[in-house]
């Protein structure tokens, strides 16, 4: 076979290779994203199934009781900006692993819908997925959603966003407010798109 086109054979299986890679872990990613939103929906169906009437008048919120006990990785819930088409399961903790297929809630933030700043993290981007992508297109009075794992829709309404840079631990600070905070990188990395909500009365 001629070298020159031995090489060019080499190149173009190379190129296809390269084009290859990136969808495969598209692919992946969203194939796991996928599988967390069923599990969770299925598990939060069969939790509403099983509870008496009793039982939800004595139902207390997610983080009051169970969020301490939520192991690295558990999905604990369901966010969604349907404006933006954003949907994804969010696990406990945002380590790189977890925001390879899901949002990630910062555990030392507050939990679902109690007083405090529950914060939720998600790449920009990435080759696994789309997750806060366009977070930076929301508007102030946007509806944020959040279905925990007792079944229970909590509705927050977006109050401000902004950009800052990635050592504003402001963005995690505790109050008296039930608040949702939400981030992503912004400017290659360099700085951070932060989105404030607070929770709709």
């Amino acid at each position: 076979m001629d070298r020159r086109k031995l090489i060019a054979g080499i190149c173009i299986v190379v190129g296809i290779a390269f084009m290859a890679v990136p969808f495969y872990y598209h692919n992946k990613g969203s194939n796991e994203t996928e599988r967390l939103l069923e599990d969770f929906t299925q598990a939060v169906e069969e939790e509403q199934d099983e509870e008496t009437a009793d039982e939800k008048e004595e139902q207390t919120t997610l983080s009051e009781t169970d969020a301490s006990l939520f192991a690295e990785g558990d999905v604990i819930a369901i966010l969604e900006i349907k404006e933006l088409g954003i949907k994804y399961p969010v696990v406990e903790g945002a380590t790189s692993s977890n925001l390879n297929i899901a949002v990630g809630h910062l555990t030392e933030t507050a939990g679902i819908g109690v007083s405090g700043n529950c914060v939720i993290a998600g790449h920009n981007g990435s080759r696994y997925g789309e997750y806060f992508t366009n977070l930076n297109e929301v508007c102030i009075g946007s509806e944020v959603t959040l279905l925990d794992r007792g079944g229970i829709i909590y509705t927050y309404e977006v109050a401000d966003s902004f950009v800052t840079n990635p050592y504003d631990n402001s963005i995690k600070v505790q109050g008296e407010e039930t608040e949702l905070t939400l981030f992503t990188c912004a400017n290659k990395g360099t700085m951070r798109f932060v989105v404030k909500c607070v929770l709709r009365e």
